[in-house]
């Protein structure tokens, strides 16, 4: 399983110059030391076959058998020399073992040549610099996250760097991340060593700084919903949560992992990276705000905005039909929408006698009691549709009902006037209709406009004194 943020870019004005720093050393680190790693492996295997500890040595690696590992006899009559020779070179408990015998037997030529021997093959970077939970260094505890295994390994490593590292940069400043990094690295080679104790096998590789960085990357971020990129065997796609939800993703693949996967990978590095990286960049933020927040691109469209890029894909194609059938279905689905009535209302307003413009534009009218439309493209809409259609049925009783006490709030007299005028005409008997009309002809007094007042006042056949 994986699961990649698609959202995050860095800001290129302030680049993030420790994460691509982190990337060149690990890179430097592969190449020119790791690099040579074949040539010290070729010479400690000539020294050894040259000299006497094959032959001394091969009998006393099948009393350690008996008397040691009891379980590997299988495994030596199956393979032979080859997993004999694979243990004397590389085995480390085994190698301790015979030290010590030798040391107690007074073979001081055959200890000689076995120390000469190991001192050459710990040349090796993953032994020199690796962690080895049976034997922990310093050198090793910050050594092995700049090494790896293989060019798969390093870009696999590398790439997550990088795809997380250049946000978390920017949200904390170079010299946190980077110390951050180094702490998460420590914090999961300790959980590693506290599942693994005893284990003579040396662990390289960035992944559990690398997870560390991934930790920080979901506390900087927090419940900020996200676009994520997964992927699950064959299966891939993509799905919108807060960041703070895959974390617990992350972490039960990790464990899924130390169950059913591959025995080769540290499962519990990974975890302890993530986990640290997470409380550490929390405690963080909770005394210095983050330097700047992360560059993101466009939020997820809503599904309003889906729908006007449909219509927008069938107007490209020039499918002006389809358009409008889909500008007319979009808008009972999102009836408060304002862009999507008014493509529905363009879209159809070459038929203005057709129901499809009528019920377009009976939408926008309905919108006249919510404040956040703005009350001009209620009165442009009203005026183009009176200039359009020649019977205007969609400005029913209610719709003038609605647009004319939108229009009093905003003080469009005008507009409150032939809407009162249309509501006369249609007999309207509504409670509304004499406050609108008291509304009106109260403004036409102090303007003095007083010939107005008396003419709404007969129209509204209301009685009052003068």
């Amino acid at each position: 399983m994986l699961i990649i943020p698609l959202q995050n870019k860095p800001d290129w004005r302030r680049p993030p110059l420790m994460c691509f720093a982190l990337i060149a050393i690990n890179l430097l680190v592969f190449v020119f030391y790791q690099g040579g790693d074949e040539a010290r492996w070729q010479k400690a295997e000539n020294y050894y076959f040259s000299s006497d500890l094959p032959e001394l040595e091969e009998q006393r690696f099948l009393i350690y058998v008996n008397e040691v590992r009891p379980e590997w006899r299988t495994q030596v009559d199956a393979q032979g020399e080859d997993f004999v020779y694979r243990e004397l070179l590389w085995n480390p408990e085994f190698h301790h073992w015979l030290v010590r015998h030798l040391k107690e037997e007074g073979e001081a030529e055959w200890l000689a040549q076995r120390q000469h021997f190991a001192k050459l093959r710990d040349r090796l970077s993953s032994i020199a610099y690796g962690l080895v939970p049976a034997e922990p260094r310093p050198s090793g505890l910050i050594g092995h996250m700049f090494l790896h295994g293989s060019w798969d390994h390093l870009i696999g490593n590398m790439v997550f760097l990088l795809l997380f590292g250049l946000s978390v940069e920017l949200a904390l400043g170079g010299l946190w991340f980077a110390g951050l990094y180094l702490a998460g690295g420590l914090a999961a080679a300790g959980l590693h060593m506290a599942v693994e104790a005893g284990s003579p096998v040396p662990m390289v590789g960035a992944s559990g700084a690398v997870s560390a960085v991934m930790g920080m990357f979901v506390a900087v971020y927090g419940v900020r919903r996200m676009r994520f990129f997964y992927t699950i065997g064959f299966i891939f796609g993509e799905f919108s949560a807060p960041a703070l939800m895959v974390l617990p993703l992350w972490l039960a693949k990790e464990i899924f992992g130390y169950f059913y996967g591959d025995a080769g990978i540290a499962y519990w590095a990974h975890t302890g990276g993530l986990l640290a990286g997470f409380v550490f960049t929390l405690i963080l933020l909770s005394y210095r705000p983050a330097v700047k927040q992360m560059p993101m691109e466009d939020e997820p469209p809503s599904p309003q905005q889906g729908a006007i890029a449909r219509i927008d894909r069938f107007q490209e194609e020039g499918k002006l039909l389809e358009a409008a059938q889909a500008a007319t279905m979009a808008i009972r689905q999102y009836p408060q929408s304002l862009p999507l009535i008014e493509r529905a209302i363009a879209l159809t307003a070459s038929a203005p006698e057709s129901e499809a413009y009528h019920r377009a534009n009976l939408a926008l009218f309905a919108l006249a009691d919510n404040t956040e439309i703005d009350a001009r493209a209620l009165s442009n809409g009203y005026h183009r549709y009176l200039q359009t259609s020649t019977n205007p049925r969609a400005l029913t009783p209610k719709a003038c009902l609605l647009l004319a006490r939108r229009a009093a709030r905003e003080h469009d007299w005008a507009w409150l006037e032939a809407l009162l005028r249309r509501l006369l005409r249609q007999r309207v008997d509504h409670p509304l209709l004499p406050k609108l009309g008291m509304t009106l002809v109260n403004h036409y007094r102090r303007v003095g406009e007083e010939a107005q007042a008396r003419e709404i006042l007969d129209l509204l056949q209301l009685k009052t004194s003068v």
